[in-house]
């Protein structure tokens, strides 16, 4: 989300850039890219910058690629995955990236780059050439490893990133381990795929799996609320893989937006269960009550 804009990312073996408003009227911008090596590209993530330079991440060719609005590749971060294989595991190496989020204003803003997979570098911060600034530490601990991350998202000092493959989000600040949290469930294990921080520090997270399910939590993790449930019906949630916040200091008017179906469906909830409609990537649009 950016300035009211909504942008979605979908892929088969072209990746796809679409941008809607909340409404789910398409608007101008938007793309499509794929790989000429490997013949097939991912928008597994993306983050937008304030000069609305898009941030994607590329899982399959094993990089990140920075893109203007209407779609001009413009650079980016190139990993090795494809000369050493998405399974290496080393310090300001990209693995196989699977979300990105842009931090900070200008020529001082920084990216964030999560890797999928079991590894000890699995979350990074890089500077817009391509530096590595730091590796975050799982736990706090530098032999530890992120167990299947999904999704990572930051908010003034905190960063936060869902784990997925272990059941668990981990929050770091300034860098440094702050806690971690799981979230009991009924239906099934915890995924968390995505975190939508707050500005008072409750969390938005999106959960996959028997238990898919849109949780509002305090700062510390225990569950407040669930928004949507398990289900395939308009203001259900079916396996989940991204949430996005439209923030207006009011829970009744701050808007939700939940990327769900493998990208198939966008849903537009508020803080207190609301839903306001599904539209989908092809720009048909349904309107709830």
């Amino acid at each position: 989300m950016h300035k009211g804009s909504l942008f979605v990312g979908r892929y088969e073996k072209t990746a796809h850039v679409a941008v809607f408003d909340l409404g789910g009227r398409r608007l101008a911008g938007g793309f499509s890219f794929c790989d000429e090596a490997i013949g097939r590209s991912s928008a597994s993530g993306l983050s937008v910058d304030e000069d609305r330079r898009i941030w994607i991440a590329d899982e399959p060719a094993g990089r990140v690629r920075t893109f203007t609005l209407f779609g001009a590749e413009v650079g980016g971060l190139c990993g090795s995955a494809q000369a050493e294989g998405a399974g290496s595991d080393r310090l300001g190496v990209l693995g196989a990236p699977v979300d990105v989020a842009f931090r900070g204003d200008g020529d001082e803003g920084t990216l964030l780059v999560a890797d999928g997979g079991e590894r000890r570098y699995a979350l990074s911060q890089y500077d817009q050439d391509g530096k590595l600034l730091r590796s975050l530490r799982s736990e706090g601990n530098p032999m530890s490893r992120f167990r299947g991350l999904a999704g990572v998202s930051s908010l003034g000092a905190f960063v936060y990133a869902a784990e997925c493959g272990a059941g668990r989000v981990q929050v770091f600040r300034d860098g440094e381990f702050h806690f971690l949290f799981s979230v009991a469930t009924r239906k099934g294990s915890f995924e968390p795929t995505a975190v939508a921080p707050l500005a008072d520090g409750r969390m938005l997270v999106t959960t996959r799996g028997a238990a898919s399910a849109l949780l509002l939590v305090d700062g510390s993790g225990r569950l407040l609320i669930q928004l949507a449930e398990a289900g395939s019906g308009e203001g259900r949630v079916e396996n989940p893989s991204d949430v996005v916040i439209e923030e207006t200091g009011e829970d009744r008017s701050t808007r939700l937006a939940v990327i769900d179906r493998d990208g198939e469906r966008v849903q537009v909830f508020d803080l207190e269960g609301g839903c306001f409609g599904a539209f989908l990537e092809g720009g048909a649009a349904s309107t709830g009550s």
